[in-house]
């Protein structure tokens, strides 16, 4: 989330975990100079440092008070292996509705096209077209895996 105002600077939200002095520990969000670091904001002029916690509620808490400050690990939710079932997000042995269904929900949320449109950059697009391959891929496998009577009831 982007705001700015006259007389504050553009920030983005980023995710920190904050070791406070005496041990506690608090997840929130930090804001950021959209062209900053974390550092930056942590070693500017201000005694205080704002932290939206995640009930949406603000903290203001001291530099003088911060241990340490870390970006908690992501969990990569993307599957980057050729199974196809694994792929399209769906159980062995699905039903070819199942399948579909999950064929379509991805192509909406990676299609390059989509990803254009977002205006994200060449290296994005690039990304997309690399998924919609990996998509199209097992798709087609799972559907030449289907019998004939299920793939044609499939493609209605």
């Amino acid at each position: 989330m982007m705001k700015q105002s006259a007389r504050t600077v553009a920030t983005r939200q980023s995710l920190v975990e904050i070791v406070l002095v005496d041990g506690n520990s608090l997840l929130g969000k930090m804001h950021v100079p959209v062209q900053g670091r974390i550092s930056d904001t942590l070693n500017d002029e201000r005694a205080f440092i704002p932290i939206e916690m995640a009930d949406g509620s603000h903290l203001a808490i001291a530099k003088s008070c911060i241990k340490k400050v870390t970006l908690p690990a992501v969990e990569q939710k993307t599957y980057r292996g050729t199974d196809p079932y694994r792929v399209l997000g769906v159980a062995e042995g699905a039903t070819p509705e199942e399948v579909k269904r999950a064929y379509h929900r991805l192509c909406n949320k990676n299609h390059p096209d989509r990803i254009r449109s977002l205006d994200l950059g060449p290296d994005f697009e690039d990304l997309a077209t690399q998924n919609m391959m990996r998509i199209n891929a097992a798709y087609a496998q799972l559907m030449r895996d289907l019998s004939p009577k299920e793939a044609r009831r499939a493609q209605a």
